[in-house]
C-alpha cells in the first residue's frame, strides 16, 4: 500500500530533530563549564556526518520507495521509467550489482534520476541555490571525513570563500559551531540542517 512521499521527508526531519536535541545538551555542558571547545567541536564534527549519512539514506529511500510504488508523490509528472515490485530488486538493478550506491555529492542522484525516472522528476526539480547548498554541505562532510588537502581545499574554496570568519572558526567544526546570524542566534550548523530539511520537502511535496 502506497503513503504519500512526505512520510519519508518527515522520517528524515524526524532524525534531525533527535540529533539537534543532543547538539542543545552539549552546549548546556559547553555553557556550564562541563565541557572544553575541544569537546564540542568534535561532538559538531560527528553530529554533522550523522546528518549527512540520513540526508543520503531519504534521498535512496525516497528514490526507491517511487520506483516500488511504496511512496506516492502528490505530483503526477513523477513517473518511474520502470516499475519494481520489489525494494531488494529495485536496490540491486539501481545499484549495478555495488553493495553501497553514491547519493551524494547531487549530481550522482541527478544522473541516476534521468536514467528511472522520466524527465528525472522529482530529483530534477531542485534549482541552482539547493544544488549548491547541496555541494556546500558535501564539502563540508568531506573536509571532516577525508582531511585530504584536496577536501581541505573545497572547503576553503567553496565553504568559507569570502565569509568574514575569524581564523579561529575556519576549520570545518568551527566553521559548523559559528553563528550565521546574530537574531534570532543560529549556529551555521542549524542554518545547514535547515536547509537540508527544506530541499527534502521540496522533493516530496
Amino acid at each position: 500500500m502506497s503513503t504519500v512521499t512526505f512520510a519519508c521527508a518527515a522520517k528524515f526531519i524526524g532524525h534531525l530533530t533527535y540529533i539537534e536535541s543532543t547538539r542543545t545538551k552539549m552546549e548546556t555542558l559547553m555553557y556550564n563549564g562541563e565541557i572544553v571547545r575541544r569537546d564540542i567541536e568534535q561532538i559538531y564534527k560527528g553530529l554533522y556526518l550523522d546528518a549527512v549519512c540520513s540526508f543520503e539514506h531519504f534521498l535512496e529511500d525516497l528514490f526507491i520507495g517511487l520506483l516500488t510504488g511504496r511512496f506516492k508523490h502528490p505530483s503526477s509528472n513523477i513517473v518511474p521509467r520502470v516499475a519494481f515490485k520489489s525494494s531488494k530488486v529495485a536496490r540491486d538493478i539501481v545499484s549495478g550489482g555495488h553493495n553501497y550506491v553514491d547519493w551524494l555529492p547531487y549530481n550522482h542522484t541527478q544522473q541516476r534520476a534521468n536514467a528511472f525516472f522520466r524527465n528525472g522528476l522529482p530529483f530534477t526539480l531542485l534549482e541552482p541555490r539547493d544544488r549548491q547548498i547541496i555541494d556546500q554541505i558535501c564539502c563540508i562532510r568531506n573536509a571532516i571525513a577525508h582531511q585530504s588537502n584536496h577536501a581541505k581545499k573545497q572547503f576553503n574554496d567553496k565553504v568559507i570563500g569570502a565569509i568574514p570568519i575569524s581564523p579561529r572558526d575556519r576549520t570545518p567544526a568551527a566553521f559548523l559551531r559559528s553563528k550565521f546570524r546574530i537574531a534570532p542566534v543560529q549556529s551555521r550548523y542549524t542554518n545547514l540542517i535547515i536547509e537540508m530539511a527544506g530541499i527534502a520537502i521540496k522533493l516530496c511535496s
